[in-house]
């Protein structure tokens, strides 16, 4: 069998990375061990997972925009139509591609997924949305997103685009975000010790924490500490991660700080370049440098408590019981939040 994977694994994104992990790991389990899999990537060169039963393609268009990539979108086109042709099964994971608007180099993200959609459904080809997640500004959209899930078996992660696709007459299942399968066995008891709203936490909410917690990462990401804006934001937001760590350092505790994200070509979506800044406080800070030392920090509780701010952070941090504040920066995580509080994630973890 053959399955086609269209993820979102380029951007050196550790939560992105797991995500096409477990969709493996679960596709193998739901059919056989000797599937291969063609994943489409636009870095096809440095992949996280690595097996010998994964392909990886680069996505067709890529920065169509440019005229030099002429040449390479055409080559890009032919081997994408090969292996759809060739495909059993494609799966559409993750929920970047069901945005709107973003700031990148396509302004359109819908339309690249009408045309890939459609060229599926055409081909008959069997397709799932595998625990996407969907955020539509203009509902003026939403005859694309009919169009794009019309013909597809359809799973999500969370209620708004449960309902946002029930309001379009779009049938879905609830499921765990994949990397919830991290592990067999989990325990049932949460591991959150409090949830903050980022723009209010400050170095007094660890005034409570009781002192055996003597390792404490830190896995922030910039711009949402402070409701400022420009310089005077990140001004405010750096004196609150000063003081943060300042009052670990005092209490005698150990700094971790772990990068979730390392974009190589976004500096604002890197944490490493953000968080970097912060070991000249003091020369006992850490910093941890790659995306796979970051997973084994996790892995192997390398740490008593995590400071959380991204969203699979936050799951790791309870897949691998390593208690955990929640400093929450969007609504889009707050639902998995409150499942995780009220113990009631999805039983399924695949369809």
């Amino acid at each position: 069998m053959i399955i086609s994977i269209f993820a979102s694994v380029w951007a050196q994104n550790l939560g992105d990375e797991l995500i096409l992990k477990n969709e493996v790991k679960l596709l193998e389990r739901k059919y056989w061990k000797d599937t291969k899999f063609i994943v489409f990537s636009y870095d096809t060169l440095n992949p996280f997972l690595k097996k010998s039963n994964i392909f990886y393609k680069e996505y067709f268009p890529v920065w169509i925009r440019n005229i030099s990539n002429i040449f390479r979108n055409i080559c890009n086109f032919f081997s994408f139509l090969f292996a759809v042709v060739r495909s059993d099964l494609i799966v559409i994971g993750w929920g970047w591609i069901i945005y709107d608007s973003e700031h990148q180099s396509t302004r359109e993200p819908l339309d690249q997924w009408l045309f890939r959609t459609k060229l599926f459904y055409l081909l008959n080809k069997n397709v799932l949305f595998f625990a996407v997640w969907l955020n539509i500004k203009n509902k003026f959209n939403l005859h694309k997103v009919k169009q794009i899930f019309s013909q597809a078996e359809v799973t999500v992660r969370d209620s708004y685009s449960y309902n946002l696709l029930k309001e379009i007459w779009i049938n879905s299942t609830i499921i765990k975000d994949p990397v919830f399968s991290e592990i067999e066995w989990q325990s049932k008891k949460s591991y959150l010790i409090k949830k903050i709203n980022s723009f209010d936490f400050t170095f007094r909410d660890l005034s409570d924490i009781d002192l055996k917690w003597k390792k404490i990462a830190i896995a922030f990401r910039r711009g949402y500490l402070s409701k400022k804006h420009w310089d005077e934001a990140k001004i405010e937001e750096e004196k609150i991660i000063n003081e943060i760590i300042s009052f670990i350092l005092e209490n005698g505790w150990e700094v971790i700080l772990i990068p979730n994200s390392f974009h190589k070509k976004d500096s604002i979506a890197n944490d490493y370049v953000f968080l970097n800044k912060f070991t000249r406080i003091n020369e006992k800070i850490r910093i941890v440098s790659t995306m796979e030392d970051v997973y084994t920090k996790y892995i192997y509780r390398e740490f008593d408590l995590c400071l959380a701010m991204r969203l699979h952070s936050i799951i790791l941090s309870q897949v691998y019981e390593i208690p955990f504040i929640w400093v929450s920066y969007s609504k889009k995580t707050d639902e998995i939040l409150s499942m995780i509080e009220s113990n009631k994630l999805p039983d399924k973890n695949i369809l």
